[in-house]
């Protein structure tokens, strides 16, 4: 199956927008020029990490952005938070690349599994979604720290409804399992 871009947006979101078809992640002639030799595998995923990479640092960009709207931070606030929001996001990013990985794998399948694979998808995303949790456990006392309880709350109410938007973009394109 020949892998799209279109669909490399909201899986950097994984990381947060966009659709997931479009058109062909390289049309023939663009990018870089390919060897013969070199396996079609291998450089359609150095592809898809380097667009999941720029896709983060655009949606990082966006998301910051939509955080600072609703934070509504004193200056002193500002210094205290900003610091700590990066290196949460650094963090969230680390547990979020297991599930790039994992949907990346699904969406090449076109959502043809076995049983085995199936299984072992289930077990993985657990994993990641215990991953995530873990980041935001380890972050919210060190927030707390700098911030009021209710800016802690506000902040990870958005981050949420961020992910909330990511996710339902997730689900209405990407396909279900067969």
């Amino acid at each position: 199956m020949k892998l799209r871009r279109g669909w490399m947006i909201p899986l950097g979101a994984a990381v947060c927008a966009g659709a997931l078809a479009g058109q062909p992640a390289f049309a023939e002639g663009s990018g870089p020029k390919q060897s013969a030799q070199a396996p079609q595998p291998a450089t359609a995923h150095q592809e898809i990490t380097a667009d999941v990479e720029l896709t983060r640092a655009a949606i990082q960009v966006r998301r910051q952005a939509l955080v600072t709207a609703a934070m509504d931070l004193t200056p002193d606030e500002e210094q205290a938070f900003w610091p700590l929001y990066h290196e949460y996001r650094e963090e969230i990013a680390k547990a979020n690349d297991p599930f790039v990985a994992l949907l990346t794998s699904y969406l090449e399948t076109g959502g043809e599994l076995s049983n085995d694979e199936a299984a072992k998808a289930l077990t993985d995303y657990l994993a990641i979604e215990e991953a995530r949790t873990n980041v935001q456990k380890q972050f919210v006392p060190r927030f707390l720290e700098r911030l009021a309880a209710v800016k802690v709350v506000r902040f990870f109410q958005v981050d949420h409804k961020l992910d909330a938007i990511v996710d339902a973009e997730l689900a209405a394109t990407v396909p279900l399992a067969r």
